[in-house]
């Protein structure tokens, strides 16, 4: 029962409001008159809520008492009053209070201020609470990463002067070695900031949509969100330097993708600096992610620009290349075969020898501190090398720059797009009523995605593991429509419990959702057929638009 105390300087009026506030089940406190006794009261009994008229009597008004109270406590202040004048509006505004009624009032509009009220204040204590709890494995994560950084540089150190003789053999194994290990170590940070970003993207949008325009806090809420996505972009970066992202691959013509993004480039290098594109005719074709590699063309022209601050010249060509010998080098050891070669070569400030051997390494950077997350080159080098590729780079200070990045040539060809008239599979309607078996081991996301499908009007069995969903489909004597289960949970997988429901449930669709993006866990436990997957982190509008869409293909 909420405890809630009335601030009123007309007695019988604020009886009647403790008689009121009874009838619809709270637990009305005092009525006291003047902001010094509110104050007071609030610091030593912490009521729920408070109802706050703002001509009182005493020294401060009910605006006055209520910014002190603000200030000191966290205590959701709803103002009951006569007053609806523009100045006495604006000083209510800035005392952030959660809502303003006007007297005289109906019960009704008053218990729906109080409950909303109410509800907001508990959300902003949740969203809190969760940004709290991320920031903290935020910072134990990051202090992990440095150290086993440092532990790795260490390292380097001593195998340079160990083993001078057989340094281009040294340097290939060492980097190979630093990936796999930050690679394992960011699949992990992944996961859990992964199953944290679906909490704080997904209550967010929920506050959000419950908000009108006008809500003074709608802006604060945005900004939670956009910090939401921003750190999911982030963690998606971390995954791919360290090969724990399983790429979308394509087969692509690597001459139209340099040419689509011409203009985009151009935009980007500005008008000081003499841009060209040379392609030799194709068309050249090769298999890689499409959208990762735009993002290491975007990142190769962005620091040619930044190493040209008073103009140059920026060339990007396209080369096919038949090696009928390996070609080795300081970065390079490339068997025969057929490549299509993507050089970028600025005119700039060029690298020195000292950094060409870190250049590669994550976190590593010689801007300045707030204009790169090192992460950009150690991105394209993971990319090339899981397309089959290598990156080769040559620097001289002064001299300017050039990257080569050597793709394999494939004799497959892009599929055939679907026409445009073509119908494509999509939800009937925002809606639903089906029954939906719900399986997820983490308390807050399984909580988060309950109660988005229940407000999306499905019925909702909840299991926190395998043996417990099992148990809830034996026990449930009607259909169920879908299985949303979490991919990896100890005891039993999510393929595994599948499986077993599937057994009983043939016609039953399932549904993955996992923080994970590897490879090899987004098939374990299950063969090369085509399965439904929800990365995390999700939205609400993101996870009902899937359901709906493999509900719709039964």
């Amino acid at each position: 029962m909420h405890r809630i105390l009335i601030v009123e300087d007309e007695n019988i009026v604020g009886l009647g409001i403790q008689k009121r506030l009874r009838r619809m089940g709270y637990e009305a406190l005092e009525v006291l008159s003047t902001g010094q006794q509110a104050v007071e009261y609030v610091e030593r009994e912490q009521p729920d809520l408070i109802l706050m008229d703002i001509q009182i009597q005493g020294d401060i008004d009910g605006i006055e008492t209520t910014r002190r109270i603000r200030e000191r406590f966290d205590v959701p202040i709803v103002y009951l009053t006569a007053f609806s004048d523009e100045t006495t509006l604006q000083r209510a505004k800035a005392t952030e209070a959660f809502a303003y009624v006007l007297k005289p009032f109906k019960d009704r509009e008053l218990y729906s201020s109080i409950e909303f009220a109410l509800y907001r204040h508990q959300t902003g204590v949740e969203l809190q609470k969760h940004h709290d709890e991320l920031e903290t494995r935020v910072e134990e994560r990051t202090a992990e990463l440095a150290r086993v950084n440092e532990e790795l540089k260490h390292e380097m150190k001593e195998r340079q002067l160990a083993v001078e003789g057989r340094a281009l053999l040294e340097e290939q194994l060492r980097q190979s070695q630093k990936m796999e290990a930050l690679g394992q170590l960011a699949g992990g940070v992944a996961h859990d900031f992964n199953n944290m970003l679906t909490i704080i993207t997904g209550y967010s949008e929920l506050v959000i949509n419950r908000m009108s325009d006008k809500d003074p806090i709608v802006s604060d809420m945005l900004a939670i969100k956009e910090a939401g996505d921003r750190a999911a972009t982030l963690t998606s970066q971390l995954l791919t330097f360290g090969r724990r992202q399983a790429l979308q691959y394509s087969t692509i013509d690597l001459n139209g993708t340099v040419e689509s993004a011409r203009d985009m480039l151009q935009r980007m290098i500005g008008e000081d600096i003499h841009f060209e594109i040379d392609l030799q005719p194709g068309p050249h074709y090769i298999k890689t992610d499409p959208g990762q590699l735009d993002q290491v063309l975007v990142n190769l022209v962005v620091n040619a620009r930044d190493a040209m601050p008073r103009g140059g010249r920026l060339r990007i060509e396209t080369a096919a290349i038949a090696l009928d010998q390996p070609l080795t080098n300081r970065f390079l050891k490339l068997e025969p075969g057929e490549y299509i070669r993507l050089r970028v070569t600025d005119s700039g400030s060029g690298i020195t020898d000292k950094v060409l051997n870190r250049i590669f390494e994550p976190f590593y950077t010689t801007k300045d501190k707030g204009k790169g997350t090192g992460l950009g080159l150690s991105m394209a080098y993971s990319l090339v090398e899981q397309s089959g590729g290598q990156i080769d780079v040559a620097s001289r200070p002064d001299e300017g720059t050039r990257f080569d990045l050597y793709l394999p040539i494939t004799n497959a060809r892009p599929e055939e797009k679907l026409s445009e008239t073509s119908p494509a599979p999509g939800p009937r309607s925002e809606n639903g009523n089906e029954i939906i078996l719900l399986v997820e081991d983490e308390d807050v996301v399984r909580d988060l995605a309950r109660r988005v499908l229940s407000d999306y009007g499905y019925d909702v069995l909840e299991a926190r593991q395998g043996e417990e969903a099992l148990a809830l489909s034996e026990l449930h004597a009607g259909p169920i429509h879908l299985l949303l289960t979490d991919l990896v949970m100890p005891k039993m997988s999510g393929p595994e419990l599948a499986q077993n429901l599937q057994a009983l449930r043939p016609d039953m669709p399932v549904l993955y959702m996992s923080g994970y993006n590897d490879e090899k866990v987004l098939r374990y436990g299950m063969q090369e057929q085509q399965i439904h997957f929800l990365q995390k982190p999700f939205t609400p509008n993101a996870l009902i638009a899937k359901i709906r869409q493999v509900i719709n293909l039964r």
